[in-house]
């Protein structure tokens, strides 16, 4: 049977049982096998658009560094796991000297979203930065992952983009993680409050 095709069998597969309790089979009937090809076919197509995770992010935008003073070289504020700021290298200078909320991404297949086998199926997340003027994230940190397993066993490295994979979440487990960054204002960029958004991607293996 070739993938994605659906054949209608006696005993169990597309079948039923009559009044006298004995099997019938949709083979011979042209009707019925019609309609477990309009099935099948609605089947594959809602399976299609429906493999999909519902994910969040809380806050919905990157971290703010609040206004900062414009400086002549470019510098670099590295945000921890646990919300501290502290600039690495330039002289920008930072007015606050709070923490900020680090994001947390947070998805799942929904209650009722059977389609396309979402619970069973790895999960490839994808992040990345969406800008790069005159802030520009230069490296994120995953960290803190809850509800779900690394498929290499260990959490991501540092990087700019960052690509990793999960284990199937399962029907009623929601995945999140923690995602702290280092960002770079650019020599020179005006005194004030700059954003930095990014992308996060996931994707059913």
């Amino acid at each position: 049977m070739a993938m994605g095709e659906c054949v209608a069998r006696s005993k169990g597969e597309f079948g039923g049982k009559t009044a006298a309790g004995s099997f019938y089979s949709c083979v011979g009937d042209k009707m019925i096998v019609r309609w477990l090809w309009l099935l099948c076919a609605v089947a594959l197509l809602s399976g299609a658009s429906g493999a999909q995770a519902q994910v969040s992010l809380s806050p919905r935008t990157a971290p703010s560094l609040g206004t900062t003073i414009r400086g002549s070289s470019a510098t670099t504020f590295s945000i921890s796991n646990t919300g501290a700021v502290s600039r690495l290298s330039g002289d920008a200078i930072r007015l606050s000297n709070s923490s900020v909320t680090v994001p947390t991404i947070s998805f799942n297949c929904g209650l009722l979203n059977l389609g396309g086998l979402c619970a069973l199926r790895p999960v490839r997340i994808t992040i990345a930065p969406a800008n790069a003027d005159p802030v520009a994230i230069s490296k994120f940190r995953v960290s803190g992952l809850r509800g779900g397993t690394y498929r290499t066993g260990a959490a991501p490295p540092d990087a700019q983009m960052i690509v990793f994979d999960l284990n199937a979440i399962g029907l009623l487990s929601t995945v999140s993680f923690n995602l702290s960054m280092d960002v770079v204002l650019q020599g020179g960029a005006s005194s004030g409050v700059h954003s930095f958004p990014y992308t996060v991607t996931v994707q059913l293996l």
